[in-house]
């Protein structure tokens, strides 16, 4: 989690983490305190809130967090706030979206290459798995101010059928993976499928420009 935190913080914001919190009213008061929201990764969605069956590959869920994520991204939608998601979050922006997700690459996306890194490296974050390539003419392309990018990959899962109002933006080098989501009628409403938290400050300093971007959309 320090990543995240390191990130905001080198971009010029100031983190507000937030715990599981039960009690909605409570959960609003924190969601009013914050300008925008990054939404991190983690475990596995609950498959139930796409209308799928959960697949024996499916793994750690959580589903207090599930509900309090989605309950903060359909609050933070409404009113416009600036969303950056990551991983598990851009699963989650493109599901509040009505969109699906593939419950294990391997098993259910033919050709796709290794995204599940965690299997091979030893869980070191900062290992490059494979580069994404961006859509020219995105909001990512022109934050970024390229068309490929190196990227990490640690993610069994990934978008299915896109959700109402969002655009896949970028690919993994398979060109099968999304790797990038956004939403074009709205300022800043970003998700990304890699772990850029984990590789800003030294392996790929590109992505620093990501973070940047996302404090500065809540400042103009």
């Amino acid at each position: 989690m320090h990543t995240y935190v390191d990130a905001i913080v080198r971009a010029g914001g100031v983190p507000l983490l937030l715990p599981i919190v039960r009690d909605t009213d409570k959960l609003r008061q924190l969601y009013e305190l914050c300008d925008g929201l990054l939404f991190a990764g983690g475990n596995d969605i609950d498959p139930e809130l796409y209308g799928e069956t959960k697949s024996p590959r499916t793994r750690q869920i959580y589903r207090d967090r599930d509900d309090q994520e989605l309950q903060l991204m359909k609050w933070a939608l409404k009113d416009k706030k600036s969303c950056l998601c990551i991983c598990r979050g851009m699963q989650l922006l493109n599901i509040a979206c009505g969109g699906t997700l593939y419950q294990d690459i391997p098993t259910e996306i033919p050709g796709a290459g290794v995204h599940d890194m965690i299997e091979r490296e030893a869980a070191d974050y900062r290992h490059i798995a494979h580069q994404i390539k961006i859509q020219p003419e995105t909001q990512l392309a022109r934050i970024l101010g390229v068309t490929q990018v190196s990227a990490n990959a640690y993610h069994h899962q990934a978008v299915k059928l896109l959700g109402k109002g969002l655009r896949a933006t970028a690919v993994a080098d398979d060109g099968i993976v999304v790797e990038a989501l956004e939403m074009p009628d709205e300022k800043f409403v970003l998700g990304v499928q890699s772990h850029p938290e984990a590789i800003e400050a030294e392996v790929e300093p590109t992505w620093q420009k990501l973070f940047s971007a996302f404090i500065k959309s809540m400042t103009t």
